[in-house]
């Protein structure tokens, strides 16, 4: 990923050996064999030098053939590498500067916008993209697989495009995503753990994310924390992996127990719901949520968690031990009551926060 902004013809060690030895280029030319507009074009970087040309440069001055063609071949690699970075250049202001910081973050670039091309160089192979055509070709084509950016449309939303891809990317460097790629997932083994992990998140604490992980693990869903770029708008989504596997990929800005559990079993609503390979956006908003396929995955939460009788138990009530009763009762945690009766109106801001616990950072891959 790092390279000279330049590149060393092997005429250069030539010319070095040339005046070492107090000799002319005209003997040399003598020496090797060859006229002495040869040697001067090697020398000045206009003609290369052949493997014939190596050996009798290995027999005149002792420096093997190897190194002479290894000289050739790097001189040519950071001449090509050079133009290439020359062209690519012109694509550097269409990378969000967060996500530009984010890959220096994670150690995928050590450039800055003083040196544009090797800083989008090093974007494509974050990406594993020859060429920004083929970036934006693979991004836009994707829109009915693990990169469905039209999702943003559905949403009336708007994330940079290449924000979202390096998190995404992010993700699949991860060793939970890794380990998706071997799982069988079948609907039915989901539905029947989701019994399991509603009981465990009935009792928030911090090892909770990742025992729920495992439990989603074993019925061959991925669901993992990646860090995320500053100023990300998204707190997690839904994708596929090959259309097979499910993978819920969260932002690890989790917040209250309530609202990262309602969360979770939302994206599982996408998951068992909607077709293999369609992606979801979760934003840090929920006025970005709209459409019948996120109506229908709110539904999946309520029935799921709550169901009707329960959102009735809860009506009417104000103080935190009476919130937590019900919620025991209804086998869901307070910070999930308090969640959903916040969201309908049916409490005020101000009363239930103490019910919820602050599961930011429990979450260890």
């Amino acid at each position: 990923m790092t390279g000279t902004n330049y590149a060393v013809a092997p005429g250069e060690y030539l010319e070095e050996w040339i005046d070492e030895h107090g000799l002319s280029q005209q003997h040399v030319a003598e020496l090797v064999g060859c006229s002495r507009k040869q040697i001067n074009e090697i020398v000045n970087g206009r003609a290369p030098i052949t493997p014939d040309t190596a050996r009798r440069l290995e027999r005149v001055t002792g420096v093997p053939t190897g190194s002479w063609l290894r000289y050739e071949a790097a001189y040519r690699a950071d001449q090509a590498r050079i133009a290439d970075e020359e062209n690519l250049a012109v694509y550097v202001d269409e990378i969000d500067p967060s996500a530009v910081a984010y890959l220096r973050s994670v150690g995928a670039t050590q450039a800055t916008k003083r040196s544009p091309g090797r800083l989008v160089s090093d974007f494509l192979s974050f990406h594993r993209c020859g060429t920004w055509e083929a970036y934006v070709h693979l991004h836009e084509v994707a829109s009915t697989g693990d990169y469905a950016l039209a999702a943003l449309k559905d949403s009336g939303a708007s994330i940079d495009r290449t924000l979202l891809t390096t998190w995404l990317r992010a993700g699949e460097l991860e060793e939970p995503f890794e380990r998706g790629r071997s799982y069988d997932y079948q609907p039915e083994n989901l539905r029947a753990a989701l019994p399991e992990l509603r009981a465990r998140a009935a009792a928030p604490d911090s090892t909770m994310l990742q025992d729920m992980a495992t439990i989603l693990a074993s019925v061959g869903v991925v669901f993992m924390v990646v860090e995320p770029p500053k100023k990300f708008p998204l707190l997690g989504m839904t994708r596929w992996i090959d259309k097979r596997v499910p993978v819920i990929q969260q932002t690890g800005r989790w917040g209250k127990d309530g609202f990262v559990i309602w969360a979770l079993f939302h994206e599982l609503g996408h998951v068992l719901n909607d077709p293999r390979g369609e992606m979801h956006l979760e934003y840090s908003t929920e006025k970005k949520r709209t459409g019948a396929a996120e109506k229908a995955a709110n539904k999946f939460a309520l029935e799921t968690l709550l169901g009707e009788e329960g959102l009735a138990e809860l009506s009417g009530l104000t103080r935190d031990g009476e919130i937590a009763a019900a919620a025991n009762r209804i086998g869901v945690s307070p910070g999930v009551a308090v969640h959903q009766m916040h969201r309908r109106r049916m409490l005020s801001y101000q009363y239930g926060n103490r019910l919820c616990v602050d599961l930011a950072g429990t979450f260890s891959k």
